[in-house]
């Protein structure tokens, strides 16, 4: 950097020398430290501590204006880009900013998801600094392993990998226990069962493309949250999973047509050979209540039955319990 600077004093340009970055691998912009040997992006350790003061700060009062939600809210839309997890717990914030932008200036409560969020990024932004770096790597083409996800809302969830498949039912009042949810919910699910599903066949850190049929859950996983609350709920569980692996990310969504989609029989109870089913997944205690694997014994007279009826029976069927609940 000394050549430079006595070639920029010479040329009459100044240069503000505490901003100067020596020439290396790895350099700081925009906010981030960025490794071009080791081909990541960290959020750095001051800025990890500057934005878990401001949240302590905001935790401190109960009300806040809109510039202050802003403000907030801006530090940790910068850090989610190192830390995708948190994208989807800013949902509190953006819904805040809205409420409060009739009356800018007037303190207001603010939702109370709010707080939890917080709670998560203050402990996020206190980890070891190794977990706030991640890869910058994306392949110029993802491993196309024909993988799957569908839900029907008269029968159930099913995931398909290649020729292999799972499915799971839908228990009776799973659209209102523990608050409303529709498809879309659903669809998110089978997501989050297709992506712990093909997580045991490759290692951590692989990128891989997996197909849904719904148009809201494909756009929102691309960027990393839903304005849906149930199914951003179930956004979370993805995140945390893949963090939990090492595979921050590594999992790419895309839309296929419901007449191309192989997991559309088996999410309606049209069911393949079971010589071919997928190894159990393991369900969370957050999913429990709403889904039981299908593949039980409870369950197999439903699923054999429903194999007897024609498609369009079915879809009558269907139609029929959508009414009724």
């Amino acid at each position: 950097m000394g050549d430079v600077d006595r070639i920029s004093e010479q040329l009459g340009i100044p240069w503000e020398r505490s901003k100067e970055v020596p020439f290396g691998s790895s350099a700081q912009y925009i906010g981030f430290v960025w490794d071009l040997e080791a081909r990541t992006v960290s959020l750095p350790e001051e800025k990890a501590k500057k934005y878990s003061g401001a949240i302590d700060e905001w935790l401190g009062k109960t009300k806040h204006t809109l510039e202050e939600i802003q403000q907030l809210y801006g530090k940790l839309l910068h850090a989610s880009l190192v830390i995708p997890a948190g994208r989807a717990r800013l949902t509190g914030l953006e819904q805040a900013m809205g409420l409060a932008s009739d009356r800018p200036f007037m303190p207001r409560h603010p939702p109370r998801s709010v707080a939890g969020e917080l709670e998560w990024w203050r402990a996020r932004l206190k980890c070891p600094s190794d977990s706030l770096t991640r890869s910058v790597i994306v392949p110029l083409q993802l491993p196309d392993i024909s993988a799957y996800s569908d839900a029907s809302t008269g029968a159930g969830i099913a995931i398909v990998i290649g020729e292999r498949w799972r499915a799971w039912r839908l228990l009776p009042g799973w659209r209102t226990r523990d608050g409303e949810k529709d498809i879309g919910w659903a669809e998110a699910v089978g997501f989050y069962l297709l992506t712990v599903a093909v997580s045991r066949l490759f290692p951590p850190g692989t990128h891989l493309r997996l197909y849904g049929d719904n148009e809201g859950v494909v756009g929102a996983w691309r960027n990393f949250r839903s304005r849906n609350a149930a199914v951003n709920n179930i956004f979370k569980l993805i995140h945390d999973h893949l963090e939990l692996l090492g595979s921050v990310g590594c999992i790419h969504c895309s839309y296929v047509p419901s007449a191309k989609n192989p997991a559309d029989g088996p999410s309606r109870g049209i069911f393949p050979p079971t010589s071919l089913l997928l190894p159990p997944v393991h369900l969370p205690d957050a999913l429990k209540p709403f889904i039981v694997d299908a593949s039980n014994s409870a369950d197999g007279l439903v699923c054999r039955k429903m194999q007897t009826l024609r498609p369009d029976t079915l879809r009558r069927v269907e139609q029929r319990r959508d009414e009724r609940q």
